[in-house]
């Protein structure tokens, strides 16, 4: 009898404590949703978008997606596509499972969008850094429960969650979520240095885990079905990369080729040797003003209005 007792009392105490921590978090939840930042301003997502408005193109990707926001460029990026744009793309190799956390978080706020665009990146198909294990795509957004729970149920580890509450105590928000390296995209590649990219390639060598691979390719259903449930389409874009060897690409390039070809609503390019010009580059990887310029304008902006990209070398798989 006294063992059913203090079983009794042990659980209503949990209960009575858990209750009390769900509610502290709702009341945390959702505390910095009057402040409303511009893409100059912030690299945070939350702080950008509004509720239960209606993009007609959502971009997805790591910093290389996001460079088409920074310096300016968004507002560029905006005028060739002619239409609002939301950039979800998240600096410090945001790959499959952060992106899925955005964008999930993005239609529950009763946001709308025709065309989500994914500027892929095939090492975040291998790596734990760029996935459950990145440490970087919530540093700059205020706590949501939404959020919160969802990093519960993808099974992030404790130490993302326990990073993600210490985002209740930010005040300043305009100061950390600022990009710490502006005008990068203003600058050009000198020279495309083949040692430099060796050494690239040595270290994406080192993260290739095909078992990583299986794992995080489930993830591309997991968006692909998000995408169609918010009634919109979604399209891979392969970026353009100066090795194109890259550890990875022909798993990746065949897997999202395939998606694509069964799937309705899903479209594929592989543009991974489309732009190999260093005048379109600051650094061998990312592309500069120049390169967001003729990138959006020959391969995005055909892709939004269903014609063929006007870049050489491209191969590429609809339905």
């Amino acid at each position: 009898m006294k063992g059913k007792i203090f079983i009794f009392k042990a659980a209503l105490f949990a209960s009575v404590n858990i209750s009390i921590l769900a509610g502290l978090l709702w009341y945390f939840s959702g505390q910095h949703r009057d402040i409303h930042l511009s893409y100059d301003e912030s690299e945070s997502n939350l702080l950008v978008l509004s509720e239960n408005q209606h993009y007609p193109v959502v971009l997805l990707g790591t910093s290389r997606g996001r460079v088409f926001s920074r310096d300016g460029n968004h507002a560029m990026v905006e005028q060739i596509l002619e239409g609002k744009v939301a950039n979800l793309s998240k600096g410090g190799g945001g790959g499959l499972m952060p992106a899925e956390v955005h964008l999930s978080y993005f239609f529950s706020r009763g946001n709308t969008v025709d065309h989500v665009i994914y500027l892929v990146d095939p090492w975040v198909f291998f790596s734990a850094i760029n996935n459950e294990d990145n440490d970087f795509f919530l540093r700059d957004e205020p706590f949501e429960l939404f959020i919160f729970w969802k990093l519960i149920t993808d099974c992030y580890p404790s130490d993302r969650l326990f990073s993600y509450l210490q985002m209740i105590a930010v005040t300043d928000w305009k100061k950390i979520s600022r990009y710490a390296a502006p005008g990068l995209t203003d600058g050009t590649l000198q020279k495309i240095d083949s040692i430099k990219l060796e050494e690239a390639r040595q270290h994406y060598l080192s993260k290739y885990d095909l078992k990583n691979f299986d794992k995080y390719s489930r993830k591309v259903g997991d968006i692909n079905r998000l995408v169609q449930k918010n009634g919109a389409w979604i399209t891979y874009v392969m970026l353009p990369l100066l090795m194109l060897d890259f550890p990875g690409l022909p798993e990746v390039d065949k897997l999202l080729a395939e998606t694509a070809s069964r799937e309705s609503g899903v479209m594929y390019y592989n543009c991974a040797s489309c732009v190999q010009d260093k005048q379109f580059y600051y650094d061998h990887m990312h592309f500069n003003k120049k390169g967001i310029d003729y990138f959006t304008r020959n391969c995005l902006y055909p892709i939004i209005h269903r014609k063929t990209p006007a870049l050489d070398g491209i191969s590429f798989s609809d339905r």
